[in-house]
């Protein structure tokens, strides 16, 4: 049997909508070639996003092409125009040029001495063009661009420019902005519409900029498709449902990566192979038009008035829904079943038995919706194809009462299809549902099992098959690496498996058997033998990283990946910081095994609040008082921190207990993160935290404040929850001594956090 072909493919964010689309049909691609596939989302070269807040750290994505090796991965695909965006292009082919030495094909943009699969972008940008100026006489149009960084935003303003200058428009630059290929474009529309409040239409170089432009015209009160003509760009999958519905270019980044991968040998024979798969014009409401245009579809398919169903136009039908999908019989049994069910309701209407067969047309065409048609087509285009072909074979009847069963039996495959597409959404809900719970319990997985890293790892990757993972790998570094941004990644040359999930086993590896080298991650004892698509991912917490995630998924799992990543990457973190604790104790008990060694196990187990593993009240008590009361300490300056979680009750009430749990551990976190290992954190009841630390000076009360504000706000930004966690803090400085009443400062402290509680609500 011969070797899987390994096919990777190094993305910018595989959570955006374009990348997953990528990625669908690359895998669409393997599975026609049986090649295993592995996807590395590395985000984007020198991107300033780094500098927000909640993206600061993911620089750390930008380490993941370095796992990519001559030995194996065997050829790789590359949305080059998308990762380096955001740079000039000579550090674009600096990147290129830094890749091992195998075959690397650029994707959607092309480069010098690369081979490349690219849009022929101008059939369709022409086509849009034309179409407003000879169907709307548009003259005043203005343009939002890609990022000018960009081969492909260059190429469509390009188009927008020598078109206009065909039909004898001059160009003007004054109506021409520039965008980020995203919904984050309002400002540039804004500028547009300020520069040029004459404009008759503006054009957008893709769809999900045109939905922020849609903001801006709402907001402005022009009503779109008649005030203001509107077009985008790639007929993404909402731009038939959005109101008005978009008319675009039909630029399927799926059905390319598809034409790409299936063509892997090809490449691999030929350096030099460069092709482009055409784009066409979708003409919809958002620029002016009222109806669907009936008659080119039936042009498109080919489609005439036949007597006999041996002349339906099978393949272009075929060709209109699957496009490039139905290379290679890659659609599966869904063209065959297809085929027989426009037979059969061919010959229902023809010999008007209406009654008779509609169990069964219903029956056909429900398999052919459950063998998830809507992987290789739009809901739009079985819409289209359903109202085409009923308009045609309405010729057979001549009087009302068939027509009337006509339309019924078509309005009950309408209904069918309509009710399967909201079940679909509603699935996707659930599962994104069952996402955020399940994430929420990885970190709690490491408390429950308080250092029993094996039972924790089961317990974690035993919940990875139910958001359909089909496998699961962790790969730990032998130490933990701080990189910091700007630093120069130093790859490591093996990693350790450190646990594994396959077809529902878990394992958990010794030290001694978890060693494997980069060039064998994808390819060992662990992997399963049958063709696999994978993700990779980093394991990383601020500038620590400890490793990577390897997730065996299929396209419509993708939006689990990052969620589980980040997730275990905070379980990590806790681990390390509960070693450290654990290590604190040991010494600890040590020291007290001598006084009363048989009952120590017992009274620090009732003294740490099981939820965050920090003391409880009691145990802080204790502990506060026996070192202010230490006359090694008399005299020394201490704090005593009173701190109070903000909407702890509103996070319990809008999302879950789960989340309530885990708001209070990811405090105790922060805390352990602020103080030192020699001073005492607690959970002091509900949402309240109290602490003990020494300082050496007097003064230092706000200085930690404000250290515990930074440190909330770097765990907001590395967690990703769609709450954010507060905390509000009080503080009073003292003396150690034998006099000192710890309550009373406790006290001071929580008067003191009640006055900033105040403040916030104000």
């Amino acid at each position: 049997m011969n070797k899987r072909i390994k096919v990777g493919m190094l993305v910018d964010d595989i959570d955006s909508y374009f990348a997953q689309q990528a990625c669908k049909g690359a895998e669409l691609g393997a599975i026609s070639i049986d090649a295993n596939l592995y996807i590395f989302p590395m985000r984007y070269l020198d991107s300033k996003d780094f500098l927000d807040d909640h993206r600061r750290f993911e620089y750390q994505y930008n380490m993941i092409y370095r796992f990519i090796t001559d030995k194996n991965i065997d050829i790789l695909y590359i949305l080059m125009g998308n990762i380096g965006c955001r740079t000039e292009y000579d550090k674009q082919m600096e990147f290129l040029n830094s890749l091992p030495d195998i075959p690397i094909v650029t994707l959607y943009t092309s480069y010098d001495g690369y081979p490349s699969v690219t849009f022929n972008n101008r059939t369709g940008m022409e086509a849009a063009v034309q179409h407003m100026i000879d169907e709307h006489h548009a003259t005043k149009i203005g343009f939002v661009s890609g990022p000018i960084t960009n081969g492909e935003a260059v190429e469509r303003l390009d188009i927008y420019k020598t078109t206009l200058e065909k039909n004898g428009i001059a160009y003007d630059e004054n109506r021409v902005v520039y965008g980020s290929f995203n919904t984050a474009c309002e400002d540039a529309v804004e500028e547009l519409l300020d520069r040029n409040p004459e404009l008759d239409a503006v054009m957008f170089a893709s769809d999900l900029m045109a939905r922020g432009g849609y903001n801006v015209f709402r907001k402005r009160g022009l009503v779109i498709g008649k005030d203001i003509l509107v077009t985008g760009f790639d007929n993404e999958a909402y731009t038939s449902s959005i109101v008005p519905s978009l008319t675009t270019v039909e630029a399927s980044a799926a059905n390319l990566t598809f034409h790409a991968v299936k063509h892997t040998e090809d490449f691999l024979k030929n350096p030099n192979l460069v092709f482009q798969i055409d784009t066409c014009f979708v003409n919809r409401e958002s620029c002016g038009c009222d109806n669907v245009d009936i008659f080119s579809y039936e042009a498109e398919f080919e489609l005439r008035t036949i007597d006999n169903k041996e002349e339906l136009p099978i393949n272009g039908i075929f060709e209109y829904l699957f496009g490039e999908y139905s290379l290679g019989n890659a659609t599966g049994d869904i063209e065959e079943h297809l085929k027989k069910f426009l037979y059969l309701l061919f010959d229902v209407v023809k010999n008007r038995d209406f009654d008779n067969q509609k169990k069964r047309i219903k029956e056909l065409f429900n398999r052919i919706i459950q063998d998830r048609i809507l992987i290789y087509t739009t809901t739009e285009k079985i819409f289209n194809m359903l109202m085409i072909f009923q308009r045609q074979v309405s010729h057979f009847l001549d009087n009302d009462n068939d027509r009337l069963k006509l339309s019924e039996m078509f309005s009950m495959l309408y209904r069918t299809f309509s009710m399967h597409s909201s079940q679909m959404l509603e699935k996707k809900q659930e599962h994104i549902k069952s996402i955020s719970e399940m994430v929420n319990r990885l970190t709690s997985d490491i408390i429950v099992y308080d250092g029993n890293t094996e039972e924790a790892y089961s317990s974690m990757f035993t919940q990875f098959s139910k958001l359909g993972v089909q496998s699961a790998y962790m790969f730990s570094f032998k130490d933990i690496v701080k990189h910091y941004r700007g630093d120069e990644w130093i790859q490591p040359q093996t990693v350790n498996l450190k646990a594994y999930e396959v077809d529902g086993v878990v394992g958990v590896l010794s030290l001694e058997d978890a060693e494997i080298t980069v060039n064998d991650m994808f390819d060992n004892d662990f992997i399963p033998d049958h063709r696999v698509t994978m993700v990779l991912s980093p394991l990383y917490s601020f500038e620590e990283v400890y490793g990577v995630m390897l997730c065996e998924v299929n396209y419509t799992n993708f939006d689990c990946v990052s969620p589980i990543s980040i997730q275990l990457s905070s379980a990590l973190k806790s681990l390390i910081l509960l070693e450290k604790q654990r290590d604190i104790q040991r010494e600890l008990d040590n020291n007290l095994r001598k006084i009363e060694e048989s009952n120590n196990v017992i009274n620090e187990i009732s003294k740490s609040d099981k939820l965050t593993g920090v003391y409880n009240r009691r145990g802080f008590i204790e502990k506060a008082e026996k070192i202010i009361k230490d006359e090694n300490n008399r005299g020394r300056t201490a704090l005593i921190f009173y701190s109070d979680v903000d909407n702890l009750k509103k996070i319990n009430d809008e999302y879950s207990h789960d989340d309530g749990d885990y708001v209070l551990r990811e405090t105790a976190n922060i805390l352990l993160d602020t103080f030192r290992s020699s001073d005492v954190v607690s959970r002091f009841g509900g949402d309240e935290f109290v602490c003990l630390a020494f300082v050496k000076t007097e003064g230092h009360g706000l200085e930690i404040k404000q250290r515990i504000d930074v440190i909330t706000s770097n765990h907001n930004a590395m967690v990703g929850k769609p709450y954010t966690i507060g905390v509000s803090t009080g503080y009073v400085e003292f003396e150690c001594g034998e006099d000192v009443d710890i309550y009373k400062l406790i006290d001071i402290a929580d008067k003191m956090l009640y006055e900033e509680k105040k403040k916030k609500k104000g």
